[in-house]
């Protein structure tokens, strides 16, 4: 009650320079009586009646003089007495002696051990751009450690503990840019330590100064400060002057104050003991004066006293019920018990004290310094919080922040409550007008939650140092605090980040335009932006453009197929150095990724495009808007005579500068992309280089902004231009990384990358450059389809070329064209008739095997063994359709060489891919049976076979889908240097064959052995082809592209990227063979069918098209199906490995599979006696026969009747008759042997084993009329 009072003393000092000191002494005890009467209520208030009166007489040593001064000193002595008198004598040094000694800053200063350090100025606000870390060495200094308070004497917390505790839930701040610490967030702060902090004081000297500048200044980099500087305080004391003043300080207290004390204590005693009973409390009352004694006591350090005499005023005014007064001694006695250093505080005291109080502050503050001293910060925080209310919001934020102080400065400390209550401290901050340090608040909470995943809280915390930041002026802060918000793991609705990047988009103008306007125009370099977010690591370069040169034709860049690019490329440069690869040999890439090999640079030439792909990513779920896309580079020319020559970049606004920017490298740009919401983009943009150097692409540049849909502008209403939207100019960087490198153990132990140059690429003189046009290309064929194209082979390059190639993976799919003269295009076949000095009646023709060339490279044939520049060259080529239905892909690789020897570039590479759609048409399967004078040798059967060939339509008509309507059967020939063939028909008939949609057509013909060959009349060796022709025109089978495709299939050129282990096994099954070549060669035939049909197609849209094409059967045995359709063999599958007991019985050894299909033999037979409209069948089964299921028949024209379903049991050896009946409903050729026969040799009939398909049983119904 009575500390916060003046003790009744004064001390009246007087310079000895006065003209009348005795006087002016008296007047100033006058003015202490005067304001004690007649204002007792008002400051100050004295603490008894009784005032205390010491006088000081102030002796000027360079300016007094001394004999005065001893004179009035003694005539205070007799006036007021000794014990109250002092004479003090200062300043011994002279003004001009301590004006030269403020040069030495080596001379103490006696004041600046009680004066406050100028600290160094510190922006406020919250470090965005700090390196995250959570095992680095300088946690230990991080955030926590610099909020300490209460104590300035060394934490007992261990400081691992601390470390620990803080890197689970903050991150350091002692990485912070800028090298800032976090001072105590109540220190007080000068005009020196922060110009923002004295922007708003008038007073201030810098004020005129700091308001013409932008509030900002703060925050810009570079700029330096110029502080005030201090002179030196006490300059003209000496030490004998310091001495003086202690013995003034001594004398006062010994000789006056200590004596008066003492007395007071006294008077308050012996009326203390004499006390009566009161009910009214005055200033005088016993239980006040008991009061007075114990604040006293307190005052002069009597603790334990003070406590007792505390403890006793409690009592008393508890009895009397005064409350209040009894609060405030329960306060001072638990203040005294503790500044007596007793171990058990009664802090219950304290509490009962503050719940009396209810709004006052005092007590809790004093409580709170008590529980902080003796490490007690959790009680200390909950009396913070509880004295919290709404009716003062800036004391609220006050206890608020102490509280959060409280839970940091914890043995364990509790970051998160912390952050917690320093976002509730800045949140009434900001209610009660404090925007600093409501800023400062929410700057240190933002430490704890950054990057703890904690997004919605951290985007509330962002947003609002956003907002503090705008409002004070401080534009970057504030900037950097929305782009926080714009983050790629944003939770937030779409409106709300819609709302967000309207903020970030407004304050980021209004910061370009005010560093425009303080540095000039766009004079840096452009700013980051943080939309969108680029996928770096999956961006492509690519050397040359993506131009679709036809339907379904186009130069490929996938990634994907580099492994079938480089083996192309291997059979090319094989092929062109008699097939041997150079040691110097590496791939050629022309796509760039993070899956290909980038240790080299790419290489570029001039003139020619570099197209560059960057994945844009739109995190958000708002459209964005970019305008102005453009690609960011740096270019280091080469030019001869030049060591160094200067770096040139585009990132420049200077339209002069870009303009010979872009005619060094020519930038694609891009008018305008818009990301919809959560979108990723592949963009494509070219460079064109016209100069030889180094380039290198940096990143992309745009302009950034949000649809009108985002801002909620009606879409119905009046479309705004792009000036009138709010965008900004920016840039991305394009950083990709390597691969990881996981070799040498150092680098398994830690991570090391690799080189990755896909974005610095060394540009080299002009080439020549091919272009390739596919023309009538088609989209789709029918299976085995024959379709004529023309090549097109352009030099837009700058310089000849030659030597120029192709190949493909797959060879069989085209031909150039090798045997005799070509057809005209767009025909496709050469007709008898077109052919001169042909004999049209000859079946037969043949072709050396010397002239035939078949090899994965071809060489396509130029004028003058070269192609000049800007010339063109037609070559006509011819394309079959696959034999498999489907989309089949087709790779081809062009290569050339340039004319002019390049030690750098030896040859270029051209790649395509073609997808072309297969329809299925015809399937053919043949059998060979031997003929009745056939004979077997080891030469293979002599004498003549018969061929049945079974011919189905595979087509089905479908609504609005291209189908074969019919395929008629122009031509089979034969391909072979034994066999010839011909029609096997008794009338001779050679009619139209037409097969219609899901029909069949039997036909057979009849192979003989040529017995004298064209190699005896030539005297070499020859491919034979013989004909059968069911149209009024033949066809030349000897001559491209029938001989072309006939030789490619016959060769069987197997695709590029088949593997090795294929191989090998191809080659183990060849060397089986040859082990059996003996015995196999009884059965050979060695002929291939060549069967060319036309085909009536109905497209989509009902157009009928007429198409043309051929099959091949290549006949290798008798007695065998095969078939026109390929078929790959599936390896088989090792069974896996059992573990089995040796009592236990094995299991029974099965017989092969290749062993139970042929446990029965069954033919059928015809007996030709009965009526052609009525046959007798003969089946053959052998062993145990069951459910012989019939097929379907594939034409109406033949089906069984009777009995079609019959079981029989065989017995070994045995032979059974069984008799079907067949119904014929027009002549024709038939199969008959259209049966399914089903075996088992077990008892259990369940295990039924299909039987292979025997040879055809034919027979030939004519007309009965």
């Amino acid at each position: 009650m009575f500390v916060s009072n003046f003790i009744s003393e004064g001390i009246f000092v007087v310079s000895s320079g006065h003209s009348d000191p005795i006087s002016m002494f008296n007047n100033l005890a006058d003015q202490q009586i005067q304001q004690q009467t007649q204002f007792p209520t008002k400051m100050p208030r004295w603490f008894c009646p009784t005032v205390m009166k010491y006088y000081v007489l102030l002796h000027d040593v360079t300016e007094g003089e001394d004999a005065k001064a001893d004179a009035i000193y003694q005539s205070m002595k007799s006036t007021y007495g000794a014990h109250v008198c002092h004479l003090l004598h200062i300043n011994s040094r002279s003004i001009h002696t301590a004006e030269s000694m403020k040069i030495d800053s080596n001379y103490p200063d006696p004041w600046s051990q009680f004066l406050n350090k100028p600290t160094e100025s510190s922006s406020e606000g919250a470090e965005y751009d700090v390196s995250v870390g959570s095992g680095g060495s300088d946690d230990s200094a991080g955030f926590p450690g610099k909020v300490q308070e209460g104590t300035t004497e060394p934490t007992m917390m261990s400081e691992s503990i601390m470390i620990e505790s803080a890197n689970e839930a903050i991150e350091a701040s002692s990485g912070t840019g800028n090298g800032e610490i976090m001072d105590h967030p109540l220190a007080l702060s000068t005009h020196q330590q922060n110009s923002v902090n004295h922007y708003e004081e008038p007073m201030s000297p810098d004020y005129t100064q700091v308001t013409q500048t932008n509030h900002t200044a703060v925050n810009t980099k570079g700029r330096s400060q110029k502080g005030n500087t201090r002179g030196g305080h006490g300059m003209c004391l000496t030490t004998s002057d310091h001495d003086r003043i202690r013995i003034f300080i001594h004398e006062f207290c010994v000789r006056a104050l200590i004596p008066w004390a003492e007395k007071q204590m006294r008077v308050l005693n012996e009326q203390v003991s004499s006390r009566k009973g009161i009910h009214n409390y005055t200033s005088e009352a016993p239980e006040l004066q008991m009061r007075r004694l114990a604040d006293l006591a307190f005052l002069f350090q009597m603790y334990r006293f003070a406590f007792d005499t505390y403890h006793t005023a409690k009592r008393d005014f508890n009895n009397d019920h005064a409350l209040l007064h009894c609060a405030g001694a329960l306060e001072m006695a638990c203040v005294a018990s503790f500044m007596n250093g007793e171990y058990k505080c009664p802090f219950h005291y304290m509490e009962s004290a503050i719940t009396t109080y209810l709004q006052s502050c005092r007590a809790t503050l004093v409580s709170t310094e008590i529980l902080k001293n003796r490490r007690l910060y959790s009680e200390a925080a909950l009396q913070f919080i509880k004295l919290t209310s709404e009716d003062s919001d800036l004391r609220s934020a006050l206890l608020l922040e102490q509280a959060a102080h409280c839970f940091i400065n914890m043995e364990v400390p509790k970051v998160r409550k912390y952050a917690f209550h320093m976002i509730l401290a800045g949140h009434r901050f900001s209610k009660s007008g404090q925007r600093k340090h409501a800023l400062r608040a929410y700057s240190q909470a933002l430490q704890v939650y950054k990057g703890k995943n904690w997004s919605l809280a951290e985007d509330h915390i962002n947003f609002t140092l956003g907002r503090q930041s705008f409002n004070l002026k401080q534009l970057e802060n504030a900037t950097s605090a929305f782009k926080h918000l714009l983050s790629e793991n944003s939770k937030q609705i779409s409106s709300q980040q819609s709302a967000f990047l309207r903020e970030y988009l407004f304050v980021y103008k209004q910061l370009l335009s005010q560093e425009a306007g303080e540095f000039g125009l766009h004079s840096g370099p452009l700013p980051e932006l943080p939309l969108p977010v680029l996928d770096n690591n999956a961006t492509k370069v690519i050397l040359g453009s993506r131009i679709q040169t036809s339907s379904g034709v186009w130069v490929d860049h996938n990634e994907s197929n580099h492994i079938r690019w480089e083996k192309l490329e291997e059979a090319l440069v094989l092929a062109n150095n008699d097939g041997v690869l150079p040691i110097t040999h590496r791939p050629t890439l022309q796509c760039f990724t993070n899956k290909t090999d980038n240790r080299y640079n790419p290489v570029g030439f001039v003139a020619e495009p570099i197209t560059v792909e960057v994945y844009l990513v739109n995190p958000l779920k708002v459209s964005l808007i970019l305008t102005d896309v453009t690609l960011l580079w740096s270019f280091l020319p080469s030019l001869a005579g030049q060591e160094k020559s200067q770096l040139i970049t585009n990132e420049v606004s200077s339209s002069v500068k870009n303009t010979l920017a872009d005619e060094i490298i020519h930038t694609q740009v891009i008018d305008e992309i818009t990301l919809q919401g959560n979108e990723r983009l592949p963009v494509q943009m070219t460079l064109t280089p016209h100069q030889t150097g180094e380039l290198r692409v940096v990143g992309i540049s745009y302009n950034l902004g949000v649809s009108q849909s985002s801002f909620g502008v009606d879409s119905n209403g009046p479309k705004q231009s792009q000036s009138s939207l709010i965008q900004v100019r920016g840039k991305q960087k394009l950083e990709v990384q390597g691969p990881r490198l996981n070799n040498t153990k150092e680098e398994k132990a830690s991570k090391v990358y690799g080189p990755d140059r896909r974005l610095d690429l060394v540009i080299q003189q002009e080439m020549p450059l091919l272009q390739v046009s596919f023309c009538n290309f088609p989209r789709t064929l029918l299976c085995g389809e024959v379709h004529a194209i023309m090549l097109q082979f352009t030099n837009i390059g700058s310089s000849a070329l030659h030597n120029l190639k192709v190949t493909s993976t797959n060879p069989e799919f085209f031909t150039f064209g090798c045997h005799g003269d070509l057809p005209k295009f767009p025909s496709v076949y050469q007709t008898v008739s077109d052919v001169p000095n042909s004999d049209k009646n000859c079946t037969c023709s043949s072709i050396l095997k010397s002239d035939i060339n078949i090899s994965h490279v071809v060489d396509i044939s130029l004028t003058n063994n070269s192609l000049q520049p800007k010339n063109t060259v037609s070559v006509p080529a011819w394309i079959r359709g696959n034999d498999i239905g489907g989309i089949h892909e087709i790779h081809f690789t062009f290569y050339y060489e340039p004319v002019q020897d390049l030690p750098k570039a030896r040859y270029r590479l051209l790649r395509h891919t073609a997808v072309i759609n297969t329809l299925e048409s015809l399937s053919v399967r043949v059998i060979a049976q031997r003929g009745n004078n056939s004979k077997l040798n080891t030469s293979g059967p002599t004498g003549s076979c018969v061929l049945s060939c079974e011919l189905e339509n595979l087509s089905q008509i479908q609504a609005q889908r291209a189908y074969v309507k019919e395929i008629q059967i122009n031509q089979v020939s034969c391909g072979s240097e034994q066999w010839m063939i011909h029609y096997l028909n008794s009338l001779q008939d050679k009619s139209e064959i037409q097969i219609g949609s899901r029909e069949t057509m039997q036909l057979c013909l009849k192979a003989v052995r040529n017995s004298t060959t064209l190699d005896s009349m030539v005297g070499k060796e020859s491919v034979n082809f013989s004909d059968v022709s069911f149209d009024d025109k033949q066809i030349c089978s000897s001559l491209t592209p029938c001989a072309d495709f006939f030789f490619r299939k016959k060769s069987n050129l197997r695709p590029l990227e088949i593997d090795m282990d294929s191989s090998t096994n191809n080659i183990l099954s060849r060397n089986l063979e040859q082990d059996f070549s003996e015995l196999n060669c009884a059965i050979q035939m060695g002929l291939t069918l060549i069967i060319l049909w036309k085909a009536c197609v109905i497209n989509e849209d009902g157009e009928v098209q007429i198409r043309v094409g051929q099959h091949h059967v290549n006949v290798e045995k008798i007695d065998t199906c095969f078939t026109s359709y390929p078929f790959q063999s599936v390896p088989k599958e090792c069974p896996p490995v059992r573990f089995i007991k040796s009592d236990d019985d094995e299991e029974k050894q099965k017989p092969d599979l290749e062993v139970t299909t042929q446990l029965v033999d069954f033919k059928v037979l015809v007996d030709t006696s009965k009526s052609p409209d009525r046959l007798n069948n003969q089946l053959n089964p052998s062993l145990n026969n069951d459910l012989p299921v019939p097929e379907h028949p594939h034409s109406s024209n033949f089906s069984w009747v009777g009995q079609t379903l019959t079981k029989v049991k065989l017995d070994p050896q045995q032979q059974r008759h069984i008799q079907l009946l067949a119904c014929f409903s027009k002549p024709g050729i038939y199969n008959v042997n259209r049966l399914s026969v089903f075996v088992t040799y077990t008892d259990n009939s369940s295990e039924m084993i299909l039987q292979k398909h025997a040879s055809p049983s034919v027979v030939v119904i004519s007309d009965v009329l």
